[in-house]
């Protein structure tokens, strides 16, 4: 099927095969196909990139990254999908649908297999929100050789993750393997049925490898956001804490969202 994110496409498809969006799953269907053009315009995609995607849906962004990239592989949780996505992409003979939850996936091992034939690896998805978090941090923790990420949050979101006054554990962990941007917004009203929110387009360009000690650093630094940093590294660092502090040169009364990256790259040479 062409053109699957028009509106009288997608509600085909849906009535068709008896498809309702579930909470479960995060679902809300995209129902405008200027704004998918859009979405797959902002992302340095060409016939040298294969395409990993997260949550197909009903494939109407598929389509359109099929017709960019060299290949795309998608995959979804939802095993409801079988049947629609087997006819409405059934003409994007670039298209792989792999019925896996995108959390369980080696991602350094599969990236690796598909830098044999591409040039390039890039991520591209709508992400379901309730899961935003996970499905970032699965992503920028696995060392995988990705070169950029794309992919639709809640606009709130967005904002935060790309605020550079703003620091969380998610924030320093994009801060430390490359660049964020929001690169288009996106109104509620494109989707059926239609969230509560705007969404946005946050992108990544990925230039360095994540360090897996940064993860343990960030999450025992940000246990108690109101504490310093100092009370929240002794469960680490123990009775050395003040001398690792003092050799990094971080002040103990800080707070967590106080410090920068340089300030946690340094930490983790004491592990």
């Amino acid at each position: 099927m062409k053109n699957i994110a028009k509106k009288a496409n997608t509600m085909y498809l849906l009535e068709k095969y008896n498809i309702k969006a579930t909470k479960k799953f995060g679902q809300n269907f995209l129902i405008d196909l200027n704004v998918i053009q859009k979405i797959v315009a902002c992302t340095p995609i060409d016939q040298q990139t294969c395409v990993i995607e997260i949550g197909p849906g009903i494939g109407a962004l598929t389509e359109q990254l099929s017709y960019q990239a060299g290949h795309v592989v998608s995959y979804e949780i939802d095993t409801r999908l079988k049947d629609v996505l087997n006819e409405s992409l059934s003409e994007c003979l670039n298209v792989d649908i792999i019925f896996q939850d995108f959390l369980t996936v080696d991602l350094k091992k599969i990236v690796a297999d598909y830098k044999k034939q591409y040039t390039k690896v890039s991520i591209v998805a709508n992400l379901p929100y309730y899961i935003t978090s996970d499905i970032l941090e699965h992503i920028i923790t696995s060392q995988a050789d990705i070169d950029s990420l794309h992919v639709m949050v809640q606009k709130e979101v967005a904002l935060k993750l790309t605020d550079p006054s703003y620091r969380s554990p998610l924030t320093l962990m994009i801060e430390s393997v490359g660049k964020s941007s929001l690169d288009m917004t996106i109104s509620q009203n494109v989707f059926s049925p239609a969230p509560r929110v705007d969404s946005a387009i946050l992108s990544i360009v990925f230039e360095k490898t994540y360090n897996p000690l940064l993860t343990k650093v960030l999450k025992c630094a940000f246990t108690q956001k109101r504490k310093t940093i100092y009370n929240n590294l002794k469960s680490l660092f123990l009775d050395k804490t003040e001398e690792i502090l003092n050799a990094c040169d971080i002040d103990l009364k800080k707070r967590p969202e106080e410090l920068k990256i340089e300030d946690y790259q340094k930490l983790t040479h004491y592990l």
